[in-house]
C-alpha cells in the first residue's frame, strides 16, 4: 500500500483573504502550484483529512467551489504542456524527518 497519494485540487474563492489562507494551507501540505487556483502533489491518507477540514475552515459554502481527487500527472507529460517546460516535481521521501 502506497503511503503518498497524487492529488489534484481546484478552487475558486471569491475573498481574498480566506484565498491567501486556504493557498498557504495547501503549501503546507507539500502541495506546488500548477496555475493560480490548482494545486498538485502527493497527500497521505491523514493529510486528505487536513485537506479537507481546511476546505470547510476557509471557504464559504454561498460563494466559493474546490474540488480534490485522485490524479497522477507525470512531469514529462506537464512538460509537453504550453508554459510548463521548466516544470520539475519531486517525489515525496517518506523517510525524512522535518
Amino acid at each position: 500500500m502506497a503511503i503518498y497519494v497524487k492529488y489534484l485540487v481546484c478552487y475558486d474563492i471569491s475573498e481574498s483573504k480566506r484565498r491567501r489562507k486556504f493557498v498557504e494551507s495547501l503549501k503546507d501540505l507539500g502541495l506546488v502550484s500548477l496555475q493560480e487556483s490548482v494545486f498538485y502533489g502527493d497527500l497521505t491518507g491523514p493529510e486528505v483529512g487536513v485537506l479537507r477540514k481546511n476546505v470547510f475552515r476557509f471557504l464559504d459554502k454561498e460563494t466559493d467551489k474546490c474540488f480534490w481527487f485522485p490524479c497522477s500527472i507525470p512531469a514529462e507529460t506537464l512538460r509537453e504542456c504550453f508554459g510548463y517546460d521548466n516544470f520539475s516535481y519531486y517525489e515525496p521521501d517518506s523517510h525524512a524527518v522535518i
